[in-house]
């Protein structure tokens, strides 16, 4: 009998709260975002291969993506921190928004690879303010028991922008020159910073971002500087489940800033033209933020681990599909293009699914803090592997990709540790 009184409990509830979601209605300043994520979207290929055109090395591209990454992480961290102190949101979105209208065009500027990985740094920790202070604004804007769809809903509005942006490129690339185009967007840029004046409102309502549970919010890798907001501050991790499970996020991103740094080096330095690059982006991006939704879904009938060990699966083949075509020139192109395909697509699982494991191993008051500890292994990875990709290239693209696939295979190795929720 009370088996029965629990599911009609739990039906109520469920129904509730879809008829909640049928009837919200998206926040006006959710759409304020499309011209900045396309800009930023568009605009994120075109800095590294901006940088390649400066002369800039295999090194100067690993070294780029690492500044930018350890700036885009720091600049998460103070900006969230400076918004919460002061309970201010829109000043700090509008600043981070009109610095891609500032330093795009500073970096078309640029003459010699130093001067843009310094633009690109400073870039990258003002742009930080528009990752982790969003976050707080949106579930300021729905219903409590509407977070999860609020964040998904703003992360699915602004990643089909990024999508947009780097159509947009690939549209344009072969007829307009790189600096011309940063200028571009940087112009298109503006209207989102209007937009956003005209339609966020100040709340300063505290929100303790302790309270906050986790979100599933990975649409895209975003510019890959930054592997996702980092909402609270890290500390240390108490438990061997948790080690092993950072320990193999930690791994992933090592593979991944090899391989997402290393990939438009490799296709340029063998005469792949910028277009199709652009094209491999888009598939990227567009297939994971097409999955997102329809992986959260399977995550519900499906242990975590499981979509997290198919994800990196996935990871695997792509990973080592572009190490091989390092050998088989013919064979070159598809197997780019398939490769960045399926690392998108891989993507969709291991994001979301990483989210739905850390929260299950943490206890109720620890979500927060493990969430934090994550984007901090996350990012140090990224960082590691980026810097570690230009020496790897020394001794050729086959070995770098390959020092990918390795890790990958060391990444599913730990999850062994972990006990299945």
């Amino acid at each position: 009998m009370s088996q029965r009184i629990n599911a009609s409990f739990h039906a109520k509830k469920v129904a509730n709260l879809y008829h909640g979601i049928g009837s919200i209605k998206t926040p006006r300043w959710f759409y304020s975002f499309i011209p900045f994520k396309i800009a930023t979207g568009g605009s994120s290929l075109l800095i590294p291969l901006y940088l390649l055109s400066l002369g800039g090395s295999a090194k100067d591209a690993g070294l780029l993506v690492a500044i930018a990454s350890l700036s885009s992480m720091l600049g998460s961290l103070f900006w969230g921190r400076m918004s919460d102190r002061t309970l201010k949101r829109k000043f700090f979105i509008l600043m981070g928004m009109a610095s891609t209208s500032a330093f795009l065009p500073a970096m078309a500027f640029t003459r010699t690879p130093l001067q843009l990985m310094l633009i690109n740094a400073l870039y990258s920790f003002f742009l930080a303010a528009t990752v982790s202070v969003p976050i707080v604004l949106v579930l300021r804007s729905v219903r409590k028991y509407l977070w999860d769809y609020g964040i998904g809903r703003f992360n699915q509005i602004s990643g089909w922008a990024w999508v947009a942006g780097l159509v947009l490129g690939l549209g344009l690339i072969r007829s307009i020159s790189i600096p011309n185009l940063l200028f571009l967007f940087a112009f298109i840029n503006v209207f989102s910073v209007i937009w956003a004046a005209k339609t966020i409102r100040e709340a300063p309502i505290y929100i303790s971002r302790r309270n906050i549970k986790n979100f599933g919010n990975h649409v895209v890798e975003k510019m890959r500087y930054m592997p996702s907001f980092i909402l609270h501050t890290p500390t240390k991790v108490k438990s061997l489940r948790h080690r092993a499970f950072y320990l193999s996020a930690f791994l992933f991103w090592l593979s991944s800033g090899i391989y997402f740094t290393q990939f438009p080096v490799f296709l340029t330095r063998v005469g792949i033209d910028k277009s199709l690059i652009y094209l491999a982006a888009v598939l990227n991006s567009g297939i994971s933020a097409f999955m997102y939704l329809r992986v959260g879904l399977l995550l519900q009938r499906t242990n975590g681990i499981q979509i997290l060990k198919r994800g990196l699966t996935i990871r695997l083949i792509a990973v080592g599909i572009i190490a091989l075509s390092t050998l088989i020139s013919p064979l070159l192109l598809p197997a780019a293009l398939i490769s960045y395909a399926l690392a998108g697509y891989s993507w969709s699982f291991i994001g979301i699914s990483s989210t739905s494991i850390v929260g299950k191993l943490a206890g109720d008051r620890e979500k927060g803090s493990a969430m934090g500890f994550l984007n901090l292994v996350n990012s140090l990875g990224y960082i590691a592997g980026s810097l570690l990709s230009g020496f790897l290239v020394d001794y050729g693209f086959a070995f770098a990709f390959s020092t990918g696939v390795l890790f990958v295979m060391l990444s599913m190795g730990a999850l062994k540790n972990i006990s299945k929720k």
